[in-house]
């Protein structure tokens, strides 16, 4: 098919779909001039000015920014006025939340003298040879004892050798001199504890040590990789698919997207996109610019946003009523791997493209591993976290950054979600990291500085979100900081030694006594319980019989949160991502604290004390009902993020139920929570649900089937 010709895109555009936009609304009006017939392609813009002065907003021409007269002011011979941009509700409300965020990181560092003085009392008998084995930084001042991790300080830097420690081989793990054994923070080492080792079948593990301690990474890299051909859509179209697409098809994948995968993983500006990356992709006619890469990648994750508004039974974007209509052009989502059509089309144009290392191709890559990570292929996606972290590495470290303004704070964004995603697959699966950790103190959080463009009107492009994007920021932000939290838990309390003195009260104590100040001094907006009911899902506002909240309401830190009854569904797919989220990382940190308890439980169960055994009920407690494993999520499975992750955990904590169980303790079995075996019966399905999609999750299953052999 030939391609279509200019007056034909322009009636394309104009058309009305299902009463959708037409593309050149979406654009600023400087980018809606007529575009020449002949000549060379247009070389693609850097950003466009966030900051324009007076004389280029009232002639709606785009401003060079020169200081202190920009060129066309100089040009002219005018006067050249700078407003600086005011502070929205908005704005302060998110100055609030960084200035909540930092009282909690301070509160963090601060340790009582009195824990000090109990860990410096527990500690002088193991660690008098600590730091010629474990050399650590110092931290000035003397209340902070020789020896102590020093995860428990703001300046933490691992110990030497720890950022490649790549081996969880336990049953090899030699002592150090004071002593101390590390332990896996990997769930899949738990295989290899020793003390589960004396009573998990021997079925089991000799299965485990015919397949070798990296099977489920020699799975997944050695797996088919994704079919390479592209099905157009629809099939009659032939090659040129792309440049045909219906606009009202494109903006309904866009807003999908932006209403399910870009709240919890803020990769993309919403606003830079519709003003600027959707228009000069379709311009290219999906060209090999690195704007058809991003489009493209957004298309494709919006099939599966589609999915999971059907799934849920909520209202696409835009659209009317309260239940899911299917559009005109559903059947685009449906592939074996939906979206793929759309991602094919994009790994095809970053080929050429692959050098370059700006923000959008950062974003490209970080989009990739979304997608990825979405249809489990863990291997896949740490290739594109290993790109997207080059970029990161090139940005931040050649260049001087502001991270006051906008481009640099698009820069804290994509930098602080590629370092997340990465510490999920590194610490799992023990990968080589990417050194982006050492920048982690460099880069501040970020604070979701708004793009503005010459000429651009918010409300040209009306939101169709229910709730406030800084809603989400929230979550993010306080997500970022619980990173610190899960951190110090791996390098603070991952310890054995046969004396039975470790893991350390004290330490144990004030991890517990930093997750409670991390949740206490959330935003009003974002609270929550810290009860554990079977039923506690998140955020359960029903779109049909809930109010929903005003953009100023839902921008304020100190509003309420949309959490009237337990009774009621999520808002919206994005909301109950989120939330279960922000709840199930207090929970995974919970049992991060009460794991090596376990580990003790299971090798030395005679040394155990009673608040040993409080530390365990703890742990397996907040092992059990993940949120997003359960209500909404039994249904809306296309967008439950990171499920590699989840699968692993879920993995470990099986044969930690196991070996629990079957502990020839009474102490240790009686430790075991209300419900544990259905629970255990919901991780087992979850992973078969998975399982069909990973051939390490497929493996991993097998493994425990084998715990039951009546069940095989």
């Amino acid at each position: 098919m030939s391609k279509r010709s200019l007056e034909e895109s322009r009636a394309l555009q104009e058309a009305d779909h299902n009463g959708l936009m037409a593309i050149q609304d979406m654009l600023s009006p400087d980018e809606r001039e007529p575009t020449p017939p002949a000549g060379p392609s247009k070389k693609p813009r850097n950003f466009i000015a966030t900051v324009a002065c007076e004389t280029c907003r009232l002639k709606k021409t785009r401003c060079d920014e020169s200081r202190p007269k920009c060129g066309l002011c100089k040009s002219l011979g005018l006067e050249c006025v700078y407003n600086e941009r005011k502070s929205s509700k908005r704005d302060q409300s998110l100055t609030m939340i960084m200035s909540t965020l930092h009282r909690l990181e301070t509160k963090l560092e601060n340790i009582p003298s009195s824990i000090l003085n109990d860990i410096r009392g527990q500690m002088r008998h193991v660690v008098e040879n600590s730091n010629e084995a474990h050399p650590s930084p110092t931290v000035a001042g003397d209340n902070h004892p020789a020896g102590i991790p020093t995860s428990l300080s703001y300046g933490f830097t691992p110990a030497a050798g720890d950022e490649y420690d790549f081996d969880f081989e336990e049953n090899n793990a030699t002592p150090d001199a004071s002593g101390r054994v590390s332990i896996s923070f990997s769930q899949h080492g738990v295989i290899l504890w020793p003390g589960a080792c004396r009573i998990l079948p021997d079925k089991l593990l000799n299965s485990y040590k015919m397949l070798g301690k990296n099977y489920v990474i020699e799975l997944e890299s050695t797996r088919p990789p994704l079919p390479m051909f592209t099905s157009p859509f629809p099939l009659h179209v032939g090659d040129h698919w792309l440049e045909v697409l219906p606009i009202a098809m494109i903006r309904g994948l866009a807003d999908a997207f932006f209403s399910v995968f870009n709240p919890f993983t803020p990769i993309m500006d919403k606003s830079f996109f519709f003003s600027y990356t959707l228009g000069a992709a379709i311009e290219s006619n999906f060209g090999y610019t690195v704007e058809s890469c991003l489009v493209l990648n957004v298309l494709a994750l919006g099939c599966l946003a589609v999915l999971a508004h059907q799934e849920g039974n909520y209202p696409l974007p835009g659209s009317h009523g309260n239940h899911f209509e299917p559009p005109e052009w559903m059947n685009v989502v449906y592939e074996e791997q939906p979206g793929l059509r759309f991602f094919n089309e994009a790994r095809r144009r970053i080929g050429f493209l692959m050098c370059d290392n700006d923000i959008q191709s950062c974003q490209f890559y970080l989009l990739s591993l979304v997608y990825f990570t979405q249809i489990l292929r863990p291997m896949d996606a740490w290739a594109m976290i290993q790109r997207a972290a080059t970029c990161c590495l090139s940005m931040l470290t050649n260049h001087d950054v502001n991270f006051d303004e906008w481009e640099g704070d698009m820069k804290s964004r994509v930098y602080w979600n590629c370092l997340m995603n990465e510490t999920i697959l590194v610490q799992e699966l023990h990968l080589p990291p990417s050194g982006l950790s050492r920048l982690e103190e460099r880069v501040p959080i970020p604070k979701f500085i708004g793009f503005e463009t010459t000429g651009y009107i918010s409300t040209r492009y009306p939101t169709s979100t229910v709730v406030d994007d800084s809603y989400f920021q929230y979550h993010f932000l306080a997500q970022v900081a619980h990173r610190i939290i899960l951190t110090r838990i791996r390098h603070s309390l991952y310890f054995y030694s046969d004396s039975g003195a470790i893991p350390l009260p004290a330490v144990n104590a004030e991890l517990h006594h930093q997750l409670e100040q991390w949740r206490i001094n959330l935003p009003t907006a974002i609270q929550f319980s810290d009860s554990h009911p079977k039923t506690s899902h998140p955020t359960p506002v029903d779109p049909s019989t809930s109010i929903h909240p005003s953009p100023s309401s839902a921008a304020s830190p100190v509003a309420a949160s949309p959490r009237p009854q337990d009774s009621l569904r999520p808002l919206s797919p994005a909301v109950a991502i989120t939330d279960a989220m922000l709840r199930g990382r207090h929970m995974i940190a919970q049992f991060h604290i009460g794991r090596p308890y376990v580990y003790k439980a299971l090798r030395i169960p005679n040394l155990l004390t009673d608040d040993d055994l409080e530390q365990i009920k703890s742990g397996l407690r907040n092992a059990m009902d993940w949120p997003v494993t359960q209500g909404i999520f039994r249904k809306m499975k296309s967008c439950i993020p990171i499920r590699f992750a989840f699968c692993s955990q879920f993995f470990g904590q099986i044969l930690l139920f196991y070996c629990i169980a079957h502990s020839p303790s009474p102490r240790v079995r009686d430790t075991l929570p209300v419900g544990w075996e259905r629970w255990n019966e919901e991780m087992m399905q979850f992973l078969d649900d998975c399982a069909r999609h990973s051939p390490a999750v497929a493996q991993d299953l097998d493994l425990l089937r084998l715990l039951w052999p009546e069940h095989e």
